[in-house]
């Protein structure tokens, strides 16, 4: 069994073991079966960490909203949103950065860089990022680009101790897609729906045992 460290991040009212900085965790399934409120919920920490989210195919307002249910602290001091989405700026409680699209990785890239030069000059030094989705880069770039992305901004989680949650619908694409992304991530939670609710397993964590387990996304 992988020790716990009091420096691990932890996910409280999840079936999901503390996970070590520097993880990043591919977290796959459909969205009706509660996977994206699973993702957006292992953002939720406690005072004193930051939270990036990325969002690719929904308004920084729209985010806002699904974080305060996911339980994030969604304050300036704490939260900032990178937004593929939005023509203009939308007023949010958190820091915003807009890119020109869901194409612009690069753009991604550099605004994250940004915000976490920014969270360290504010003694924030551990911070959690959700990109949501993945699914959506892989409608506009090709699996080759997407890849050279998700694997730059692994590293870059693990150069800075962080904690990062990459959102795929396996629906939309082939497991080739799917298993080649898995292959930066440290770690793998894969989510059902059997009919009496969601569950997941986890693959390369230290919970890693393959019983899927039941969870509520809006608890």
């Amino acid at each position: 069994m992988t020790a716990v460290s009091d420096d691990d991040y932890t996910f409280d009212g999840l079936p999901v073991d503390d996970i070590r900085p520097g993880t990043t965790v591919l977290v796959a399934g459909p969205t009706h079966a509660g996977t994206r409120s699973l993702a957006l919920r292992m953002l939720a920490g406690p005072h004193g960490e930051g939270a990036i989210v990325v969002t690719t195919n929904q308004s920084a307002d729209r985010v806002v909203e699904d974080c305060q249910r996911a339980g994030v602290s969604v304050f300036e001091d704490q939260a900032a949103i990178i937004d593929c989405v939005s023509d203009d700026e939308p007023s949010v409680p958190a820091r915003l950065l807009t890119v020109a699209g869901p194409t612009d990785l690069t753009g991604i890239g550099m605004r994250f860089s940004d915000l976490h030069r920014s969270f360290a000059d504010s003694d924030v030094d551990r911070v959690r990022t959700g990109l949501y989705s993945v699914s959506t880069l892989l409608t506009f770039s090709d699996l080759k680009t997407v890849s050279r992305f998700v694997h730059t901004l692994v590293g870059r989680i693990d150069s800075v101790d962080g904690f990062g949650v990459l959102f795929v619908d396996p629906t939309n694409h082939d497991e080739r897609e799917v298993a080649t992304l898995a292959q930066f991530c440290a770690g793998r939670i894969d989510v059902r729906d059997d009919g009496d609710g969601p569950e997941l397993r986890t693959t390369g964590l230290p919970s890693h045992d393959r019983d899927w387990r039941r969870f509520d996304p809006s608890e």
